[in-house]
């Protein structure tokens, strides 16, 4: 079941647009730059229309993630689990401090969601484009006391889950599969405290020149055990990706090394993972506020074209042959999705 909150984080009236009858009677009174910049991102075609984390769900609660093409332009600036990102775009440089929570990431919010140790969290993505094919991880570290105040990118993370190439299908086409979300577990044995959850879609479509796209939710971890991890279990981002080859997926692929550390275990026992959503409630157990999470309409997220249906289905190699320059085709599908959602809910706003 698709998960998402009631209302989404836009506190501001919305434009109406060309093709609305009110267009000239109500854009010009409401003109802001809030909406001058929601215009340029809905209409103006971009080669980074790719996806962002919309909310996470953590112990059954959906907490609003951090949306870099609204949450900006808020006076105040919302804060969210979830910490910034510039955009929906990727992290091109693996030895940039950028790669490990993204830009403007390294820097903690105030906002943190309690989680149990063992139970599940799901990343909820507003959408992902199906011929972007790649692998998908989660990460987690310590923040060694308030996750708010805590660098991300001095930190030494371990591995959770990940997933890559498995069965003639990439993580990123089971992903799509069940509704862009992914869901991971928490290790059951891992001491009490506030955490990092890095979780990360690289995106393969482009040989020669990855994209990342690292996402960082603060997480308070109770009733756990006394877990550490320590040693092989334990690396560096950036460091994540030094000398990292990754293979040309459209030519005599044979398949592909996740990198990284072994999935951590305590006791000889690994987290599990893995793209299977789990439902929420409405009422909240502490930490920020969670949001409700109505069902949203194929209108809401957008669709992906008939003609990529196929291939997020199967998620193979083979059928994404069709984008081998490593553009983003199905960006302006998203944005006229968009556009078409955000002129509704000006309609119903007036």
């Amino acid at each position: 079941m698709l998960i998402r909150p009631a209302t989404d984080p836009i506190s501001h009236p919305l434009p109406a647009y060309p093709d609305i009858p009110d267009f000239h009677s109500t854009m010009a009174p409401e003109l802001t730059v809030f909406h001058l910049a929601l215009v340029l991102y809905l209409v103006i075609p971009s080669a980074l229309g790719h996806g962002f984390i919309h909310h996470v769900l953590v112990n059954g609660q959906a907490y609003p993630g951090w949306n870099p093409f609204v949450d900006p332009y808020n006076s105040p600036p919302p804060a969210r689990v979830i910490r910034k990102i510039p955009s929906d775009g990727p992290v091109a440089d693996v030895s940039a401090s950028d790669i490990a929570c993204n830009t403007g990431g390294q820097s903690g919010t105030s906002q943190i969601a309690n989680a149990s140790a063992g139970s599940q969290v799901t990343f909820q993505w507003d959408y992902w484009p199906a011929d972007h094919l790649g692998p998908v991880s989660t990460y987690m570290t310590s923040c060694n006391g308030d996750c708010s105040s805590f660098e991300a990118s001095n930190a030494q993370w371990f591995k959770i889950d990940a997933e890559g190439y498995d069965n003639g299908q990439f993580a990123s086409a089971k992903l799509i599969a069940n509704n862009d979300t992914w869901t991971s577990t928490i290790p059951a044995a891992l001491a009490d405290g506030q955490y990092l959850m890095r979780h990360e879609i690289v995106a393969l479509h482009s040989t020669g020149d990855p994209q990342y796209y690292p996402s960082c939710t603060q997480v308070n971890v109770s009733g756990g055990g006394s877990g550490v991890p320590s040693g092989q279990y334990l690396v560096s981002i950036p460091g994540l990706y030094n000398g990292v080859q990754w293979p040309n997926i459209y030519n005599n692929f044979q398949g592909l090394t996740i990198p990284g550390p072994p999935v951590v275990q305590f006791g000889g026992a690994a987290a599990a993972s893995g793209p299977t959503a789990s439902s929420a409630s409405s009422t909240s157990s502490g930490g920020a506020s969670p949001a409700s999470t109505p069902t949203p309409t194929s209108s809401e997220r957008g669709s992906i074209p008939s003609s990529t249906a196929a291939h997020a289905s199967t998620g193979s190699p083979a059928s994404a042959k069709g984008n081998l320059n490593g553009q983003c085709g199905l960006s302006l599908a998203r944005k006229g999705s968009l556009s078409r959602r955000h002129a509704q809910m000006h309609q119903k706003a007036h």
